[in-house]
């Protein structure tokens, strides 16, 4: 029985190992790119959107050790994909003016609420939590942000 069980526990060990590369994530083409290019971010709100958010809402994801393993591996690239495609930071100077405003409301309306960063991200990653005073910070930036762009106009 001893035997039987190490040799389950064995071929476990082993598929989950074969299915950790399978689903490895990969780095993103524009990992390095800059942040936010064409907004006007305080360093402060910056370093907090930095450590709070690129990691799902950018190309400069940092995975950690445990992305590399399956099942989490599929959840977290599944999750990083996700983010990526409701709103990517290194890919804001190729937003339209009108989908920028729109992503300032949302971010303003998650931070708010409390709904970002995800509690399954701040469970794993505590410093990712914001405090009352960053979240406050985050949304004023978001307005103040929001409004240069509607005072820009169409240029």
């Amino acid at each position: 029985m001893k035997r039987l069980i190490g040799v389950l526990f064995g071929a476990l060990a082993a598929g989950a190992g074969v299915a950790s590369v399978a689903t490895r994530p990969a780095p993103a083409p524009g990992a390095s790119a800059p942040l936010l290019v064409g907004a006007r971010v305080d360093p402060a709100v910056f370093a907090t959107l930095r450590r709070s958010c690129v990691d799902c809402h950018s190309e400069a994801t940092r995975f950690r050790w445990y992305s590399y393993v399956w099942p989490v591996s599929t959840w977290t690239t599944k999750h990083v994909a996700e983010g990526r495609l409701h709103l990517n930071f290194s890919r804001w100077a190729e937003y339209s003016k009108w989908r920028k405003e729109r992503s300032l409301s949302e971010i303003a309306n998650q931070v708010e609420d409390g709904d970002m960063p995800l509690r399954q991200y701040t469970w794993m990653h505590p410093d990712a939590k914001l405090t009352p005073r960053e979240a406050r910070a985050i949304f004023s930036w978001t307005q103040r942000e929001r409004l240069r762009l509607i005072n820009e106009g169409d240029r």
